[in-house]
């Protein structure tokens, strides 16, 4: 069995950003939303860095979804 080790993690308000790693697999990004819902987009990045990345963009463009929702309200 594989470990899985987890690399890095970033924290937002409300939100958490992680990346684990697996040797042989590459570089996953977690991200964990206010409702404490665990998503990934499935994808194996070549580094942390890369990985993390793309967490950070994710929480980006959810946080403007839901200011975009309030000023609608």
């Amino acid at each position: 069995m594989l470990a899985r080790s987890l690399v890095h993690v970033s924290v937002f308000p409300g939100w958490i950003a992680g990346v684990t790693y697996r040797r042989g697999e590459g570089y996953r990004c977690w991200v964990i939303n206010p409702d404490f819902a665990v998503l990934n987009d499935g994808e194996v990045y070549p580094s942390s860095q890369a990985a993390i990345a793309a967490g950070r963009l994710f929480i980006y463009h959810s946080l403007e979804v839901e200011a975009d929702r309030g000023q609608r309200s």
